[in-house]
Protein backbone atom coordinates (compact mmCIF):
# COMPACT_ATOMS: atom_id res chain seq x y z
CA UNK A 1 0.00 0.00 0.00
CA UNK A 2 1.31 3.56 -0.99
CA UNK A 3 2.13 5.45 2.17
CA UNK A 4 0.59 8.78 2.37
CA UNK A 5 3.75 10.69 1.94
CA UNK A 6 4.43 9.39 -1.41
CA UNK A 7 0.21 10.81 -2.27
CA UNK A 8 1.23 13.61 -0.81
CA UNK A 9 4.47 13.79 -3.39
CA UNK A 10 1.95 12.48 -6.16
CA UNK A 11 -0.25 15.02 -5.60
CA UNK A 12 2.35 17.90 -5.91
CA UNK A 13 3.94 16.04 -8.96
CA UNK A 14 0.50 16.61 -10.99
CA UNK A 15 0.68 15.85 -14.51
CA UNK A 16 4.19 16.42 -14.42
CA UNK A 17 6.45 13.83 -15.52
CA UNK A 18 9.19 12.72 -12.70
CA UNK A 19 12.13 13.92 -15.37
CA UNK A 20 10.66 17.20 -15.34
CA UNK A 21 9.67 18.07 -11.42
CA UNK A 22 12.84 16.55 -10.55
CA UNK A 23 14.85 18.62 -12.94
CA UNK A 24 12.32 21.91 -11.78
CA UNK A 25 13.11 21.02 -7.95
CA UNK A 26 16.77 20.84 -8.49
CA UNK A 27 16.30 16.57 -6.89
CA UNK A 28 18.26 13.89 -9.00
CA UNK A 29 15.63 11.96 -10.97
CA UNK A 30 16.55 8.57 -10.01
CA UNK A 31 16.16 9.93 -6.13
CA UNK A 32 12.65 10.95 -7.11
CA UNK A 33 11.47 7.98 -8.61
CA UNK A 34 13.02 5.96 -5.43
CA UNK A 35 10.82 8.04 -3.22
CA UNK A 36 8.00 7.49 -5.43
CA UNK A 37 8.25 3.83 -5.37
CA UNK A 38 9.16 3.57 -1.56
CA UNK A 39 12.78 2.28 -1.52
CA UNK A 40 14.76 5.39 -0.26
CA UNK A 41 13.82 7.81 3.17
CA UNK A 42 13.42 11.35 1.71
CA UNK A 43 16.75 13.30 2.88
CA UNK A 44 15.77 16.96 5.01
CA UNK A 45 17.60 18.62 2.14
CA UNK A 46 15.29 16.92 -0.54
CA UNK A 47 12.63 17.92 1.32
CA UNK A 48 12.89 21.30 1.54
CA UNK A 49 14.21 21.59 -2.14
CA UNK A 50 10.26 19.87 -2.78
CA UNK A 51 8.66 22.26 -0.94
CA UNK A 52 10.55 25.22 -1.77
CA UNK A 53 10.03 24.56 -4.90
CA UNK A 54 5.98 23.55 -4.61
CA UNK A 55 5.41 26.33 -2.04
CA UNK A 56 3.99 24.01 0.56
CA UNK A 57 4.66 23.31 4.14
CA UNK A 58 7.39 20.89 4.75
CA UNK A 59 4.96 19.95 8.01
CA UNK A 60 2.08 19.05 5.24
CA UNK A 61 4.54 17.13 3.33
CA UNK A 62 6.40 15.06 6.17
CA UNK A 63 3.14 14.28 8.26
CA UNK A 64 -0.11 15.60 6.47
CA UNK A 65 -0.98 18.49 8.96
CA UNK A 66 -1.01 22.00 8.32
CA UNK A 67 -0.02 24.57 10.72
CA UNK A 68 -3.16 25.46 13.62
CA UNK A 69 -3.86 29.17 13.53
CA UNK A 70 -1.96 30.11 16.79
CA UNK A 71 -4.85 32.56 17.95
CA UNK A 72 -7.17 29.35 18.57
CA UNK A 73 -4.93 27.91 21.14
CA UNK A 74 -4.12 28.94 24.64
CA UNK A 75 -0.90 29.75 26.57
CA UNK A 76 -0.09 26.33 27.18
CA UNK A 77 -1.16 24.50 24.00
CA UNK A 78 0.87 27.50 22.27
CA UNK A 79 3.90 26.58 24.37
CA UNK A 80 3.44 23.29 24.00
CA UNK A 81 3.54 23.48 20.31
CA UNK A 82 5.48 26.38 19.35
CA UNK A 83 9.16 27.94 20.48
CA UNK A 84 9.53 31.80 19.98
CA UNK A 85 12.84 31.89 18.20
CA UNK A 86 14.68 35.66 18.84
CA UNK A 87 14.89 37.89 15.79
CA UNK A 88 17.15 40.38 16.25
CA UNK A 89 17.65 43.58 14.60
CA UNK A 90 20.50 42.65 12.14
CA UNK A 91 20.16 42.94 8.58
CA UNK A 92 22.98 40.22 7.42
CA UNK A 93 23.88 41.24 3.98
CA UNK A 94 23.21 39.08 0.72
CA UNK A 95 25.03 41.69 -1.08
CA UNK A 96 28.14 43.95 -0.77
CA UNK A 97 28.12 44.80 2.86
CA UNK A 98 25.48 45.92 5.31
CA UNK A 99 26.35 47.07 8.71
CA UNK A 100 24.94 46.62 12.50
CA UNK A 101 21.84 47.86 13.30
CA UNK A 102 22.20 46.94 16.99
CA UNK A 103 21.75 43.44 17.99
CA UNK A 104 18.40 43.84 19.77
CA UNK A 105 15.23 41.44 19.52
CA UNK A 106 13.34 43.16 17.11
CA UNK A 107 10.61 40.18 16.90
CA UNK A 108 9.87 36.65 17.87
CA UNK A 109 9.10 33.97 14.83
CA UNK A 110 7.25 30.58 15.83
CA UNK A 111 8.32 27.53 14.66
CA UNK A 112 6.47 24.13 15.14
CA UNK A 113 8.81 21.91 18.62
CA UNK A 114 8.26 18.89 16.66
CA UNK A 115 9.93 20.29 13.41
CA UNK A 116 12.70 21.65 15.06
CA UNK A 117 13.41 18.32 16.82
CA UNK A 118 12.96 16.16 13.32
CA UNK A 119 15.79 18.88 11.94
CA UNK A 120 18.00 18.00 15.28
CA UNK A 121 18.07 21.71 16.71
CA UNK A 122 18.14 23.22 19.75
CA UNK A 123 16.03 26.09 20.30
CA UNK A 124 18.47 27.77 23.14
CA UNK A 125 21.06 27.90 20.00
CA UNK A 126 18.43 29.33 17.61
CA UNK A 127 18.48 32.98 16.24
CA UNK A 128 16.82 34.72 13.27
CA UNK A 129 17.84 37.75 11.53
CA UNK A 130 17.00 39.46 8.58
CA UNK A 131 18.12 39.29 4.66
CA UNK A 132 19.28 42.52 2.54
CA UNK A 133 21.04 42.51 -1.01
CA UNK A 134 20.63 40.41 -4.03
CA UNK A 135 23.61 37.90 -4.26
CA UNK A 136 22.14 35.51 -2.56
CA UNK A 137 19.26 35.07 -5.29
CA UNK A 138 17.21 33.17 -5.92
CA UNK A 139 18.10 31.21 -3.03
CA UNK A 140 17.58 34.33 -0.05
CA UNK A 141 16.07 37.49 -1.19
CA UNK A 142 16.29 40.88 0.30
CA UNK A 143 13.48 41.38 3.07
CA UNK A 144 13.78 36.99 3.86
CA UNK A 145 13.87 36.01 7.30
CA UNK A 146 16.84 33.60 8.08
CA UNK A 147 17.05 31.00 11.05
CA UNK A 148 20.58 30.51 11.99
CA UNK A 149 21.58 27.69 14.20
CA UNK A 150 24.58 29.01 16.00
CA UNK A 151 26.18 25.61 17.26
CA UNK A 152 27.52 24.32 13.79
CA UNK A 153 29.63 27.48 13.28
CA UNK A 154 32.47 24.76 11.61
CA UNK A 155 32.78 25.64 7.70
CA UNK A 156 30.92 22.83 5.94
CA UNK A 157 32.22 23.01 2.27
CA UNK A 158 28.84 24.74 0.22
CA UNK A 159 26.42 25.45 3.49
CA UNK A 160 25.29 28.69 3.49
CA UNK A 161 26.36 30.46 6.39
CA UNK A 162 25.86 33.92 8.17
CA UNK A 163 29.24 35.08 9.03
CA UNK A 164 30.59 38.38 9.79
CA UNK A 165 34.19 39.85 8.14
CA UNK A 166 35.12 42.92 9.39
CA UNK A 167 32.69 45.02 10.49
CA UNK A 168 29.72 43.47 8.52
CA UNK A 169 27.52 40.33 8.25
CA UNK A 170 26.56 38.06 5.65
CA UNK A 171 24.84 35.49 4.54
CA UNK A 172 27.17 33.39 1.91
CA UNK A 173 28.38 29.56 1.09
CA UNK A 174 31.68 28.55 2.15
CA UNK A 175 34.50 26.83 0.61
CA UNK A 176 37.36 25.51 2.21
CA UNK A 177 40.86 25.07 -0.17
CA UNK A 178 43.73 23.21 0.37
CA UNK A 179 45.93 25.98 1.99
CA UNK A 180 43.72 26.92 4.58
CA UNK A 181 42.07 29.73 2.82
CA UNK A 182 38.37 30.20 2.53
CA UNK A 183 36.05 31.02 -0.30
CA UNK A 184 32.96 33.28 0.09
CA UNK A 185 31.18 32.73 -2.65
CA UNK A 186 27.55 34.16 -3.96
CA UNK A 187 24.64 32.29 -5.56
CA UNK A 188 23.94 35.22 -7.56
CA UNK A 189 27.18 34.49 -9.85
CA UNK A 190 26.12 36.96 -12.50
CA UNK A 191 26.95 39.70 -10.44
CA UNK A 192 29.44 38.82 -7.60
CA UNK A 193 32.13 37.40 -7.45
CA UNK A 194 33.75 34.93 -5.06
CA UNK A 195 36.04 36.32 -2.63
CA UNK A 196 38.93 34.84 -1.16
CA UNK A 197 39.75 34.78 2.16
CA UNK A 198 43.77 34.13 2.75
CA UNK A 199 44.65 31.48 5.30
CA UNK A 200 47.07 34.36 7.65
CA UNK A 201 43.72 36.61 7.37
CA UNK A 202 41.03 34.30 8.74
CA UNK A 203 41.24 36.51 12.19
CA UNK A 204 39.24 38.79 10.51
CA UNK A 205 36.00 36.05 9.47
CA UNK A 206 33.88 34.68 11.81
CA UNK A 207 31.48 32.33 10.90
CA UNK A 208 28.40 33.36 12.89
CA UNK A 209 26.32 30.27 12.39
CA UNK A 210 24.90 27.53 9.93
CA UNK A 211 21.59 28.65 7.47
CA UNK A 212 18.92 25.75 8.57
CA UNK A 213 15.67 27.43 7.36
CA UNK A 214 14.93 30.77 5.54
CA UNK A 215 11.59 32.06 5.01
CA UNK A 216 9.93 34.93 2.58
CA UNK A 217 6.86 36.64 1.09
CA UNK A 218 5.63 35.39 -2.75
CA UNK A 219 5.39 38.75 -4.16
Amino acid sequence: MESEFITRLRELIGDKSARAFAMEADVAETTLRQYLSGRSEPTMTNLRKICSYCDCSLDWLVNGTTAQPIEFLSNNDFDEEYALIPGYHIQVSAGHGAGLNGETVKRHLAFRRKWLKFRGLDINRLAVVFAKGDSMEPTIHSGDSILIDTSRNQVEDGSIFVLRLGDDLYAKRLQKSYDGSITIISDNKTDYQPLVVPADQLYNLAVIGKVVWVGHDIH
